[in-house]
């Protein structure tokens, strides 16, 4: 049960709840796809969690980030990604001042090619989350002043356009963020730590393996992509990740397959094919395995579900214009 103190209590020990939130209580049009939120003195905060990115900038101040079970010390320049439905919290705050990013799940993927291409983007957005989750995992990006100043006023511009609803001023944002996720991906290559360069080169090899998803690919490929031996990739791989590198190519082909599967009538085999298995049956045993049905009737299913769907709204629709 979440607690409230008394307003009068100390900042350092005051909580506010945790509470879960969603899209819904932050995107208020469907086409908005980023949201921003300045805490210029962010109190205690029970663990919660939602079903959104976010992207955090510490601006000012100190306190402790809780993720799951671990405690990460913070302050001004950290900058890290929250992944949707990971507990988080902040304890021990002084002075703390942040800014978030809220971030449909979907939208990273729309970002400039360029940027979402980068082994920064890879180790930012999608390694570290994943590592914090897994692991105790301190995050690796600190802002110097002078980049903190400079992405500082790329913010107060996203923070103009994001607080308007119009489909301009969303879309202008989204250009602001591409320029911040551009430039927090170049800090991050130009790291150079033991962790940060561990992230990087299973980026690199991520990378390749999104690159090449219907090439035939081996390991001896993945680790000259990676940079690194491939009994070193495969160890640092899965102490990462949790799978290892042909698993994971393995799951990354079949999630396309299945977008594929939904996007258009395209046949089974050449799909298969797109995605990297020469073999159609091979895929089809594969999808069968790790996804409990065939691939015929995935895509029957979602078919059936988006009908449902969609006769459910139209039902909403005609009902809610005759109660006007």
């Amino acid at each position: 049960m979440t607690t409230y103190l008394d307003i009068n209590t100390p900042h350092e020990e005051r909580i506010i709840g945790g509470g879960d939130e969603s899209i819904a209580t932050w995107f208020q049009m469907p086409y908005q796809s980023i949201v921003t939120r300045r805490e210029t003195n962010q109190p205690n905060r029970a663990l919660h969690k939602h079903d959104f990115i976010e992207l955090v900038i510490i601006l000012n101040g100190q306190g402790t980030h809780i993720i799951e079970d671990a405690h990460h010390p913070v302050q001004a320049g950290d900058t890290f990604v929250i992944g949707p439905n990971i507990q988080h919290a902040y304890a021990d705050t002084n002075n703390l001042s942040l800014f978030n990013i809220l971030i449909r799940n979907q939208h990273l993927q729309t970002l400039n090619h360029e940027y979402i291409s980068m082994p920064g983007f890879y180790a930012l957005f999608l390694l570290e989350p994943r590592m914090r989750a897994m692991h105790q995992f301190k995050s690796q990006l600190q802002l110097s002043p002078q980049a903190l100043a400079e992405i500082g006023d790329w913010i107060n511009f996203l923070e103009v356009e994001a607080l308007q609803t119009t489909p301009l001023a969303c879309s202008r944002a989204r250009a602001f963020l591409q320029l911040i996720v551009g430039n927090l991906c170049m800090q991050y290559e130009a790291l150079g730590s033991l962790d940060s360069t561990k992230l990087l080169h299973i980026a690199n090899c991520i990378r390749y393996m999104d690159n090449h998803l219907s090439s035939s690919l081996q390991l001896a490929d993945l680790a000259h992509a990676a940079g690194m031996s491939e009994r070193s990739l495969s160890r640092s791989f899965h102490a990462t990740i949790g799978q290892s590198p042909i698993e994971y190519l393995l799951n990354m082909r079949l999630q396309r397959a299945e977008e594929l599967l939904l996007a258009s009538p395209t046949p089974i085999s050449q799909i298969a094919y797109e995605v990297g298995f020469h073999d159609a049956n091979y895929f089809t045993r594969q999808f069968h395995r790790l996804r409990g049905m065939s691939p015929r009737a995935y895509r029957k299913q979602a078919e059936k579900n988006y009908r449902a769907n969609a006769h459910e709204a139209a039902t909403y629709t005609e009902a809610y214009g005759t109660s006007q």
